[in-house]
């Protein structure tokens, strides 16, 4: 186990009546629990495949254990505890949203304007695959709170990611946009500079946010479904004094004009959509992009293509246990083919994996990420 890595950057946005240290005493439970949580799955994994000492198929070998832990009762415990704590995570943020309402709302009208902008489009049609369950058992879920001038999706999205990543997605959690542009863009485009950037899925802006930083030439924009997490974006980019633009859009298909951007990018948005829907991401990127432009969907590998029994077993009971219903919805080779049909030449896409930003400079080197990369010609 690790400890937490980075304090949460209190800016005035973050719920501050209670102490950083009881939130943070919740996280170090469920970081504790989550290692004996793998600890079991691991054993059990080891006793059920002891009976198959032949088997080398792992597909094969997974569906021989995956029944086996399903009815096994001390996993079935550990489920019920995984979901739990999830939502008392939830609930400890949401409790210190309302000790600390009435500075937050003041602090939020304080910022409704200033650098960049806010396009907000209340007739937008929200997918239906968005609106069949609320991702990560956020209550509410991302696209709640759409009536005017509501941000509190946003505060409760902000918080409650930093505690569940216990701190290792940075002070600003901004681990993975700072992961693509210093691990993808620098290292395989060192020559790339982008004048302007479009993020897809941004929620609160937390990658969107360090591309401001590394291109200050460029004009950047985030997109979201979520009204109330882009109010609260656009808030917090102000007070951290970064001029970005957010718009209330769908990914899948956006209003920009053909080739208006030079750099397209996306931070774990693909494993929140169906496979029908990440084939349209990666076609409306390539829409989108100026001839030699750049696309790079930034992605977990775990979630994509887990490395062993349990990491796939992990990812399965996602599905449920943490309500992340897409997770298994394409095949990691399917990738290269929704790049293919958007328009990428072969020799034009590429995918990277990579460390996290954060964990390498903490010492941890293991490619947890993958890029899926493609140029414009």
């Amino acid at each position: 186990m690790s400890n937490t890595v980075f304090p949460q950057f209190q800016h005035d946005l973050i719920p501050q009546s209670r102490s950083p240290e009881k939130d943070l005493g919740l996280a170090s439970e469920m970081e504790a629990f989550r290692f004996s949580m793998f600890q079991l799955f691991q054993r059990k994994t080891d006793e059920i495949i002891s009976d198959y000492p032949n088997e080398e198929n792992q597909d094969r070998l997974y569906l021989k254990v995956r029944p086996v832990l399903d009815g096994c009762s001390e996993v079935k415990e550990v489920h019920h505890r995984r979901s739990m704590l999830q939502d008392l995570l939830w609930l400890r943020v949401l409790a210190s949203i309302d000790d600390d309402r009435k500075r937050l709302e003041d602090v939020y009208r304080c910022h409704r304007s200033g650098k960049g902008g806010l396009e907000l489009n209340p007739d937008l049609d929200i997918p239906s695959h968005q609106l069949k369950t609320k991702i990560h058992r956020m209550p509410g879920g991302y696209l709640q709170n759409l009536e005017e001038d509501n941000f509190e999706a946003g505060v409760l999205y902000d918080h409650g990611v930093f505690l569940y990543g216990r701190g290792w997605l940075g002070s600003l959690n901004d681990e993975l946009g700072q992961t693509l542009i210093h691990h993808v863009l620098a290292q395989h485009y060192p020559d790339f500079q982008p004048q302007r950037i479009l993020d897809l899925g941004c929620s609160v802006g937390h990658s969107t946010l360090p591309y401001q930083s590394a291109y200050p030439q460029a004009q950047v924009w985030g997109i979201d479904l979520g009204a109330s997490l882009l109010r609260y974006a656009i808030a917090r980019a102000r007070i951290l004094n970064k001029t970005v633009y957010f718009s209330q859009q769908n990914a899948e298909s956006t209003e920009f004009a053909d080739q208006s951007f030079d750099l397209v990018v996306s931070h774990i948005l693909l494993h929140e959509i169906p496979g029908v829907a990440r084939k349209r991401v990666f076609a409306e990127s390539y829409r989108l992009l100026k001839p030699g432009g750049v696309m790079v969907h930034l992605e977990s590998k775990l979630f994509l293509k887990p490395s062993t029994l349990v990491a796939r077993y992990f990812r399965d009971t996602e599905v449920w246990a943490n309500s992340e219903p897409y997770l298994a919805s394409s095949k990691f080779e399917d990738f290269p083919t929704y790049a293919l049909a958007a328009g990428f030449a072969p020799d034009e896409f590429h995918m990277y994996s990579v460390p996290g930003y954060y964990a390498a400079k903490q010492g941890n080197a293991n490619a947890g990420w993958v890029a899926f990369c493609g140029v414009k010609s």
